[in-house]
């Protein structure tokens, strides 16, 4: 499964997890039912519940999803990347819980859907959505710019504060 959208980003979402998996060899050899933990990945394209893949983990999926991986490994809550849905005031709490169903958990998640998996996770209002979706990322781009020199300058009255302080306790 190689989905990437049109704009170059990745829209496959893994979920690493571990499944007892038989060892058929070892349960003959050995006269009793043999198991062991084999770590897998589920791989679900955001729209689309009914087209979910389950296999074992690869190199690939590790090389192309290191941070989740990282995190399975550590037991901790694979990272989304993007805005959650629930914190995005342009959505109602029943559309965040009904996206959610379909493995749709960011704003850019929502933004990146292609028409026929709108259709099918969001058939009615949807393209309105998906596009209120798409000017809130553009905003948040177009602002970008402007919060990191505000953080810029937060930084700089630190150094100065600190600066001038550092400056009056050597005139004392």
């Amino acid at each position: 499964m190689d989905y990437v959208a049109p704009d170059g980003r990745d829209r496959v979402i893994p979920r690493f997890h571990i499944k007892p998996v038989r060892n058929n060899f070892l349960s003959e050899k050995e006269g009793r039912e043999v198991w062991n933990d084999v770590e897998y990945v589920e791989l679900i394209v955001p729209g689309d519940n009914k087209n979910i893949v389950d296999v074992a983990v690869k190199d690939e999926h590790r090389d192309r999803w290191p941070t989740k991986y990282a995190a399975f490994k550590a037991n901790m809550e694979a990272p989304e990347s993007g805005t959650p849905l629930e914190e995005w005031a342009g959505i109602g709490r029943s559309q965040v819980i009904e996206l959610n169903s379909v493995h749709i958990r960011t704003v850019e998640a929502l933004a990146g859907l292609s028409d026929s998996q709108l259709a099918k996770c969001v058939p009615m209002g949807g393209h309105a959505l998906r596009a209120k979706a798409q000017r809130f990322i553009e905003q948040t781009d177009a602002e970008k710019p402007l919060a990191e020199m505000t953080q810029r300058i937060r930084e700089l009255e630190d150094k100065l504060a600190l600066a001038l302080e550092a400056k009056k306790d050597v005139a004392a």
